[in-house]
């Protein structure tokens, strides 16, 4: 009998160094999907100093800025990537050193926590090898983009971190810019009465009027045109449509413009749609009192002015998962580096997978996180937005964010303990103290707001052109029962 237990004792003791020789051999020994990822890591580094360094310069060469916005594209694809199978690596182990200690009482000591992945997962090598064959493929082409690069100026600015940048520039529009200039700096046929037109369509607050307005203060196009106006539909007068379109609108540049006195650049910014009929009234009203060169962009959320365009219409789009995720990675983390903290980032992924791809949003909700930098309230706020989400599609069958894409003046609700806010009308105005309330939704997240009666309230204030507040009008759901 004592053999036999000492028998068993010596098979269990060999099962038990088997198992840990196992798990060692794991560790020591980098799968290929880990060197893929160290490549990745390096390879990204690369990247990013070539398009910050690009992105420093004033490029004017098109086939230069169109390489490089396919640089970004990937750069942005290879960071999504990176940190999308590094979360799901650092859950799989943590579940792995949960198992293990619960099995064995090891030490929480682990040196494989910067191995994320195992090597029975396809999909992780296959992500990772096809990101890197692009990356690669694109970099082959880079050493004469990054030669040619010294011979753009620079754009003079203050040294910066990437987090102030990101959050007070116009992010991922860099070739619809591009585009929208070319347009506006194109010469005209001087017998050609015709006035260009350039329509620029998308859903709300995708960012149309934040395009437009870096455009009308870029240098080139003062100093291309000798006035800039900006007109709202409601503004125009259409019994009196050469009055409307000489003295109505704000006037967002007034120059000489290298004498051409009468070359004007009119932006009309229509939240409904337009007759086909009225719109040709006020164009011909405008090509007969516009100098030669003069142009006008229209911007809408409906298809409807495509078609009033002399050249293709702009279309916006929110941006794509790759592209937002950065962005919104960078504010919202600030200087703190995310891969110090896994657990955040991955609730950060899981709130950007839910924003549709939304600046006000992430604006939004980056403030408040990048003050808390905690599990505990980040997972808090996590439940609360799938919860606000949630009461929403109950409600009115939509997403709260495709609510507002859709600019419905209804069913856009905000989450507080179990108290609901429904916006019954959405405003906004160009930022100005006298006009925005002092309720804010910091307010109501901090649950010091109460209200029983309508009030307006201000979500955010954007940090770059045109400078806008985004207030909301709002009342207790109770009071609408």
């Amino acid at each position: 009998m004592a053999a036999f237990l000492n028998a068993l004792k010596s098979d269990i003791a060999n099962r038990i160094v088997a198992f840990l020789m196992d798990k060692f051999s794991e560790v020591a020994t980098p799968t290929t999907e880990g060197m893929r990822l160290h490549d990745l890591q390096r390879l990204l580094l690369r990247v990013g100093v070539i398009v910050e360094e690009a992105e420093g310069r004033y490029i004017t060469n098109p086939l230069m800025a169109y390489q490089l916005n396919i640089l970004r594209k990937e750069m942005y694809r290879g960071y999504l990537t990176l940190d999308n199978l590094r979360i799901h690596g650092n859950e799989e182990l943590k579940a792995k050193d949960h198992d293990v200690s619960n099995s064995f009482a090891l030490s929480k000591f682990n040196p494989a926590k910067r191995l994320f992945f195992s090597a029975g997962n396809k999909h992780v090598g296959k992500d990772i090898h096809q990101v890197l064959d692009n990356l690669n493929n694109i970099m082959v082409d880079m050493s004469e983009f990054v030669t040619t690069l010294s011979n753009y100026p620079p754009l003079y600015r203050q040294p910066y971190s990437m987090h102030f940048y990101v959050g007070k520039c116009m992010f991922g529009r860099q070739m619809e810019v591009d585009r929208v200039i070319d347009f506006l700096m194109q010469t005209e046929n001087p017998i050609m009465k015709n006035v260009g037109v350039l329509p620029i369509v998308g859903p709300a607050f995708v960012g149309k009027s934040t395009l437009v307005a870096h455009i009308y203060n870029a240098e080139r196009v003062r100093n291309h045109f000798s006035r800039i106006v900006v007109l709202t539909g409601d503004e125009i007068n259409y019994e009196n449509l050469q009055t409307t379109l000489k003295d109505r609108g704000l006037t967002m540049h007034q120059g000489n413009a290298l004498g051409h006195n009468n070359r004007l650049l009119t932006i009309i910014e229509f939240s409904e749609d337009v007759d086909e009929l009225v719109w040709n009234m006020l164009y011909s009203s405008a090509s007969g009192c516009f100098g030669t060169g003069s142009k006008i962009i229209i911007t809408s959320r409906s298809n409807r002015i495509i078609n009033f365009g002399t050249t293709q219409a702009l279309v916006l789009n929110f941006l794509p998962l790759e592209a937002y995720w950065y962005f919104f990675k960078i504010i919202t983390f600030g200087s703190v580096d995310s891969n110090d903290h896994p657990e955040l980032e991955s609730i950060a992924m899981n709130m950007a997978r839910e924003m549709n791809g939304s600046f006000f949003a992430a604006n939004i909700s980056s403030d408040f996180l990048r003050n808390n930098l905690t599990v505990q309230y980040w997972t808090m706020q996590l439940t609360k937005f799938k919860a606000y989400i949630q009461r929403n599609i109950s409600l009115f069958g939509e997403h709260p964010i495709a609510l507002l894409q859709k600019n419905k003046h209804t069913g856009c609700l905000i989450y507080n303990n179990d108290r609901f806010l429904v916006y019954s009308q959405y405003l906004t105005c160009v930022a100005n103290d006298n006009n925005v309330p002092a309720i804010t939704v910091d307010d109501l997240r901090s649950g010091s707001l109460k209200c029983e009666r309508e009030f307006d309230m201000l979500l955010w204030k954007s940090h770059i052109l045109p400078y806008k507040s985004y207030v909301v009008r709002c009342m207790t759901e109770k009071k609408l029962q």
